[in-house]
């Protein structure tokens, strides 16, 4: 059912969900674009079968199922190792390490942690010898690092 494609003309496609859709011949959908996705399966003619579901259909999987091992519940995972209990070498997570800048700070004009990000737009741009518009386009967290 292919058909000569002119520019300018509407053309009515099936996409490859089955929906309808209408194109014009044209920019963006070239007369090339459009013989490229109908012939890739992509595209097709309303009442036509898509060239990728006359290829026929996928290969079938033939990956393994991994099947738990004697006495266990389920499978072991493929990616994650099992930690055995006895390992007292290795040490647990740590806590995780902030400096707090507090009312005790070496700098008095320096916001507080909860200050508006306008504040430390204000300030990093006059300690880090910036432009406002320059701090401004980092973010809060950002500003607040680069202050320390």
């Amino acid at each position: 059912m292919a058909q000569e494609l002119k520019d300018g003309e509407q053309i009515r496609l099936k996409g490859s969900a089955g929906a309808l859709f209408m194109v014009t011949v044209g920019q963006p959908f070239t007369r090339d674009l459009i013989e490229r996705r109908l012939k890739s399966g992509e595209w097709s003619w309303p009442g036509e079968t898509p060239a990728a579901a006359e290829q026929g259909n996928p290969e079938p999987r033939t990956e393994k199922l991994s099947k738990p091992a004697p006495g266990e519940d389920s499978p072991k995972p493929r990616t994650e190792k099992k930690s055995e209990r006895g390992d007292a070498d290795e040490p647990g997570p740590q806590p995780r390490q902030e400096t707090v800048t507090g009312p005790d700070s070496d700098d008095p004009d320096r916001p507080s942690v909860s200050a508006q990000k306008s504040e430390w737009v204000a300030y990093v741009a006059r300690t880090q010898h910036m432009s406002r518009e320059d701090a401004a386009n980092y973010t809060k967290a950002d500003l607040i690092d680069m202050a320390k």
